[in-house]
């Protein structure tokens, strides 16, 4: 918009002259001056108008007697147009007549057209959020632009303004590297600001978070930690998070597929589980279905098969740590999960800025599905039928940016039990039942004191429950009450050393058990027919406290030495103390390529049952282990990387069982020795995925007959373990589509050979004889598992669908020897059948 031009006539000087007389000069005096009587508004040139350039131009105009503009020069030129607009304009102005002398007369005058700009309109204002596609979760470092020339980044919380931009249509882009590029036009009305949501799409090769498998600090010479949701499209491990530690270097198949460790040929309770730091009776649900943490309260699993750092301790194998995620503190958030194992249900959000919770629960069905396969099972065939359910809380209150509270709750109840339609003479396997339930409620707090000092504290107080029936055989009903205490500070002292020390302890304030077992005859000797049961109901109070400390030395870039400390006091039936001197070192030769190795000494005490007076010896005392461990790790190619470590554990002081009436005594040895090796693709793109094989020998020290000691296999002894496994995305086919594959193949489980039979007329049924001397192993097992998976994001939520296929081959895996009634004739109790499941998932 523009003003109309301002004229300003100025009767020049030399208007004194007579125009209407030729060239006869002009007498007598101006007695009235020229008026403007029609007015006129030069056309704004519009190059100029939309630039707002103002100008002016100076015109020369003679004015006839009637005051008509006989003509018009461009005295001050203006340019751009304005002259031109100024002249035509000129031609239309018409003034009152000019008097010299009282009579009307030609004059010539001066005449200024102003053009002026008109005012801007209102700027506008553009403001929004950016999140994902589906989560919601708020984007930061997105680059947006409106037009050319307008830019921003979000901040944290995904927001962002851009001010001062013209009204109209815009065109809106938005940048980000993990998601596709987003455009769109909006229109601005002047003076107003435009509230928008924008939703990016994560890219094809990051549709789902990634998996990290590598180290969890640079000091830790044989962690492995995996973090996220990918693992959800793993195939073979349901979804969960913790059973991929089945699949990785140093952990052997469990038998029968339980819910079990076996780390590097050990006992499934030479390794402790926790989480958040604090040990839980158990890791996995019965049957190893799944872990009885939900995938999604999961942050990351830390697992080392050997040769950890002091912070943990009482235990000779392995040790593996959940660390459960804090809830989200920026939205409402909620998942709901089914498939033919378990249905899952979690909500979480935030109740205000600095306090978050979420809540979940999860209900297996399992049972009866594989109870109603186990119906299409050939003779001996026997199926694990698990029944669990769990449910976790927790609180998170950071009531300022040094300190985060965190209260957590979560348990769980599992029931399993033997099922078969034909049993084939075998005795009371149908009456196998166990079962094992759990409370904990934890409490931590972390605090920063400054830059260089920090403290961790945590208590948990629960309960656990087992009850476990062996048909007539025998009964198990325990009860324990359970207070833990984690503490831990670490200082920085310069650049190049971190000093670190804490206790780690458990106590047992009340605990029962109640026992009902016959006393065990020794090996191929017959059991009295009417055996007589031992019934004892032990009440105790315990404790296990552990204190340690611990030294991070750079002493040159590149080398890390971590050596440290524990001393460990366990007071049950018995009394035992010990101190863990250990030792590590990581040393990048250079980019890409890091040696390492460590060194350490590993106690435990032996397992309850073996202390009591009614079935082993209160005199026994700790079991022990050293460890040794070597190592390398390449990157061979950008997304290639392999991991080989060599490893070495002297067993020592082993509980071992005895003709003599201490039944137990600490006389035990072993060892165990091999390879590890780790070839994986890490994450990132379409594909990741690994390689994982385990070259291992087990060995124990076994009393027979006339107290020889002759070596053995252990019982969890497997000589070959390959797993490879990967998965892919899809989007030429279908976007939102991946597909997976798990391989397994491992050395059959040893077991006792059963020589002969004989028959017990007093009993009226047959015996086995056993040859202790000598082993034998079950088939080898293979397993090939499918999956495909399905995602449909929606602006707000997610829509998945997923079928999954464990054992597509059908093969029938032995997991342990069975025998008719006379024992002519054995078979095989087998493992799961093909299993297919199919799930669907909605998150919001």
């Amino acid at each position: 918009m523009s003003r109309a031009p301002l004229a300003i006539p100025l009767l020049l000087a030399i208007a004194l002259a007579a125009a209407a007389r030729g060239d006869e000069p002009a007498q007598g005096v101006l007695t009235r001056a020229p008026a403007v009587v029609t007015p006129a508004t030069p056309e704004y040139p519009a190059d100029a108008k939309a630039r707002g350039v103002s100008a002016e131009v100076v015109l020369e105009l003679d004015l006839a007697a009637d005051g008509t503009v006989a003509a018009a020069r461009v005295v001050t030129p203006a340019g751009q147009g304005f002259d031109e607009a100024a002249l035509a304009a000129a031609k239309v102005l018409r003034f009152s007549p000019a008097e010299i002398d009282g009579k009307p007369a030609a004059v010539t005058l001066e005449y200024r057209f102003r053009f002026e700009a008109p005012p801007p309109p209102a700027a506008a204002v553009l403001r929004g959020v950016v999140v994902e596609r589906g989560t919601r979760e708020p984007l930061a470092g997105v680059a947006v632009a409106a037009g050319a020339e307008r830019s921003t980044f979000t901040d944290r919380e995904g927001r962002f303004e851009l001010a001062d931009l013209p009204p109209g249509p815009v065109k809106v882009v938005a940048v980000e590297p993990a998601h596709e590029r987003f455009e769109t036009e909006e229109r601005l009305e002047p003076g107003k600001a435009l509230e928008v949501t924008y939703y990016l799409r994560r890219a094809a090769q990051g549709l789902y978070e990634v998996v990290v498998v590598g180290e969890r600090e640079r000091k830790d010479v044989t962690s492995v930690t995996i973090t996220s949701s990918e693992v959800s499209r793993v195939a073979g491990v349901s979804g969960d998070t913790v059973k991929i530690v089945q699949n990785l270097p140093g952990v052997a198949r469990a038998p029968g597929g339980y819910g079990m460790l076996v780390v590097r040929g050990g006992n499934p309770n030479d390794t402790r589980a926790y989480v958040d730091g604090m040990e839980v009776p158990l890791v996995f649900h019965f049957g190893g279905l799944t872990s009885i943490m939900p995938s999604e309260l999961v942050e990351s699993v830390d697992f080392e098969a050997g040769n950890f750092g002091v912070r943990y301790g009482r235990a000779t194998g392995g040790r593996v740590d959940l660390t459960t995620r804090d809830p989200s503190s920026k939205r409402l958030h909620a998942v709901a999960d089914a498939n033919l194992f378990h249905a899952l249900a979690l909500v979480e959000g935030p109740v205000r800025e600095d306090v978050a919770v979420v809540l979940a629960v999860r209900r297996s069905y399992a049972d009866a599905i594989i109870t109603e396969a186990a119906r299409q099972s050939d003779q001996f065939g026997v199926s694990v039928a698990p029944r669990y359910y769990d449910y976790q809380g927790k609180v998170t209150w950071k009531p300022g940016p040094d300190d985060t509270l965190r209260f957590t709750v979560y348990g769980s109840d599992d029931r399993m039990e033997l099922t078969g339609i034909d049993t084939g003479g075998l005795q009371e396997m149908d009456q196998l039942r166990v079962g094992t339930g759990f409370l904990q409620a934890a409490a931590s707090w972390d605090h920063r004191v400054d830059e260089a000092t920090r403290v961790r504290a945590a208590v948990a107080y629960g309960f656990v429950e087992t009850s476990n029936q062996f048909g007539t055989f025998g009964t198990e009903i325990d009860t324990f009450h359970l207070a833990s205490l984690r503490a831990e500070v670490a200082r920085d002292v310069g650049e190049r050393l971190t000093l670190a020390a804490g206790v780690d302890s458990r106590f047992l304030p009340t605990s029962s058990l109640r026992l009902e077992y016959p006393e065990i005859p020794p090996p191929n000797q017959l059991p009295d027919p009417d055996p007589r049961k031992i019934r004892t109901t032990l009440r105790l109070q315990a404790m296990e406290a552990g204190v340690w400390a611990e030294a991070t030395w750079k002493p040159a870039d590149g080398l890390v030495i971590v050596p440290g400390i524990r001393a460990d006091r366990e007071v049950m039936i018995a009394t035992m103390s010990w101190v863990d001197p250990r030792l590590s070192v990581r040393y990048t030769v250079r980019e890409g390529t890091t040696v390492k190795g460590a060194a350490g000494l590993y106690h435990q005490p032996p397992l309850p049952v073996y202390l009591t007076h009614e079935w082993g010896n209160p005199s026994l005392h700790e079991e022990g282990a050293w460890h040794f461990m070597t190592g390398v790790e390449q990157r061979i190619a950008t997304p290639v990387t392999v991991d080989l470590q060599l490893y070495y554990k002297s067993l020592f002081d082993l509980a071992l069982p005895t003709d003599g009436p201490e039944r137990y005594v600490n006389g035990g040895t072993g060892r165990s020795y091999g390879a590890e090796l780790l070839l994986r693709w890490n994450p990132g793109g379409r594909f990741f995925g690994w390689i994982s094989y385990s070259l291992s020998h087990s060995e124990r020290d076994q009393k027979v007959a006339g107290g020889t000691m002759v070596p053995s296999g252990a019982a969890f002894d497997q000589p070959h373990n390959l797993v490879a496994l990967g998965t892919v995305d899809l989007p030429e086919l279908w976007n939102g589509l991946s597909a997976g594959f798990r391989l397994r193949y491992a050395t059959g489980n040893p077991y006792q050979r059963t020589v002969s039979a004989v028959f017990d007329a007093d009993a009226d049924q047959y015996r086995q004889v056993v040859d202790p001397t000598s082993t034998a192993r079950m088939p080898d097992f293979f397993q090939l598992d499918l999956r495909v998976d399905k995602r449909w994001v929606h602006r707000t939520w997610i829509f998945s669908a997923y079928l999954e296929v464990q054992n597509v081959t059908n093969r029938k895996n032995a997991e342990g020897a069975a025998y008719n009634y006379d024992y002519t004739q054995r078979g095989w109790m087998t493992g799961l059948p093909l299993f297919p499941s199919f799930g669907v998932r909605a998150e919001l």
